[in-house]
């Protein structure tokens, strides 16, 4: 996935975040696109719960985001995000072993002193089932935020090959503030979680984007959802011995942006603030106009499916807003203020234009790919969890599947989602 002429636009950054993204490209090789998304991403988890965009007074937006970024194996990807998220991680780090600490105080003290089980605080999550998102928003109010290396795994536990599955409308919910409740097997109580912020960053091999995201994932509207990031400088190589060193305060300088944010909404001082914002006159008339103009070129030319994007786009627009004011607020580029201008709303369309643009490159790579899937998931619903070439070639004579094609979707590589190849000839399911 990737487009010469596609550039983020750090523009939209404040000076200092600028220069973080310019060092970090400069001595570790970060691309521009992935260390720009991941600090964008990191300061939408700072955020969380504690700040929202009202519009006209009930329509309230939440800084949740879902991430992908896009490239092949040795890309990038992951160190951008470690970086991005570091700070959190020694939070973390320090908020656990102060639970563990007073979660043995508390076992140990007598019963009838013992008062309430202390309740652990985290931001960073690994676990991506359903469950154990809920079991920690129950305790965690500010809300969390989901890494991993990569997002196969998340996506593709989504109604597995075309099974029926709540998990996957449970982040719809989540992507749009709705509350979520989770029954569990374990337990009777059934919890009820009234404001769920989870943002979710990681990886995806634009070689299995087609399967992750055939069917009923890209007409639900879930692919829209996910904010695509390309790499332009990919295939460029990455030279060793590269002078340039990172200055030292670099990452402290992020850590104190990052804190700064956590603080204003309370959660250094284990203390949850919520706090509403508003885009003042000419920055809503700005993105009405923005809006405006693409929705009407799209009904007029354009197919259904930019519309579709679009609509998911327009509405990251505004949460790019808020993510953007804030990060101008904690670098000091503007004063605290409740309202948020035209100069941040022009940088949040500019941000929404490149999204826009990468979801239509990763819309492609899917549409090309169509044709095959659909057989590749009839073919693993006629087989058992593990089978044979010989008995996919069977089930594949009733299905009206020619054995080249069989062959072909069997090739599958160490990285496919659905399927691994255990041995010559045997196949397992990836459940």
């Amino acid at each position: 996935m990737k487009d010469k002429e596609l550039e983020f636009p750090t523009s939209i950054f404040p000076e200092k975040i600028r220069t973080i993204i310019e060092e970090t490209n400069s001595a570790y090789h970060y691309p521009i696109s992935y260390i720009a998304s991941a600090l964008l991403f990191a300061v939408a988890s700072a955020i969380g719960n504690t700040r929202v965009l009202v519009i006209d007074g009930s329509w309230r937006v939440k800084a949740v985001l879902y991430m992908a970024l896009v490239g092949g194996p040795g890309a990038m990807k992951t160190h951008p995000i470690k970086f991005a998220i570091a700070p959190f991680l020694k939070l973390d780090e320090l908020s656990l072993g102060k639970y563990k600490k007073e979660l043995q105080e508390w076992r140990n003290s007598p019963l009838e002193t013992r008062g309430e089980k202390p309740i652990p605080q985290q931001l960073r999550v690994q676990d991506i089932t359903m469950e154990a998102i809920t079991k920690i928003l129950e305790y965690n109010r500010h809300g969390i935020f989901v890494f991993v290396d990569e997002l196969k795994g998340w996506i593709s536990s989504f109604n597995k090959y075309r099974g029926s599955g709540g998990d996957q409308e449970q982040w719809i919910s989540i992507y749009s503030g709705v509350p979520i409740t989770v029954n569990r097997k374990t337990q009777d109580e059934i919890p009820f979680i009234k404001d769920p912020y989870v943002s979710v960053i990681g990886g995806l091999q634009p070689g299995i984007i087609p399967k992750l995201f055939s069917g009923e994932k890209i007409d639900n509207g879930f692919f829209s959802r996910i904010l695509f990031v390309g790499n332009s400088s990919e295939g460029i190589p990455l030279l060793w011995g590269n002078d340039e060193d990172l200055p030292l305060d670099a990452d402290e300088q992020w850590g104190k942006i990052i804190n700064t944010i956590l603080q204003s909404g309370g959660y250094l001082d284990d203390n949850f603030i919520v706090s509403e914002y508003y885009l003042n006159r000419m920055a809503w008339e700005f993105i009405c106009v923005w809006q405006n103009k693409i929705e009407k070129h799209n009904a007029e030319s354009e197919p259904e499916y930019k519309i579709g994007i679009f609509r998911k786009i327009q509405d990251y627009c505004l949460r790019f807003a808020l993510i953007i004011h804030t990060m101008r607020e904690a670098t000091g580029e503007i004063p605290e203020s409740r309202e948020i201008d035209l100069n941040t709303a022009s940088r949040a369309t500019k941000l929404a234009d490149y999204f826009y643009e990468q979801a239509q490159i990763a819309y492609e790579l899917i549409t090309t790919g169509n044709v095959e899937n659909e057989k590749f998931f009839m073919l693993l619903n006629g087989l058992n969890d593990s089978f044979t070439t010989q008995q996919a070639l069977a089930v594949g004579e009733r299905m009206g599947i020619s054995r080249p094609t069989v062959y072909r979707l069997l090739a599958v590589g160490p990285n496919d989602p659905f399927l691994r190849k255990t041995r010559h000839g045997h196949y397992e399911k990836i459940l």
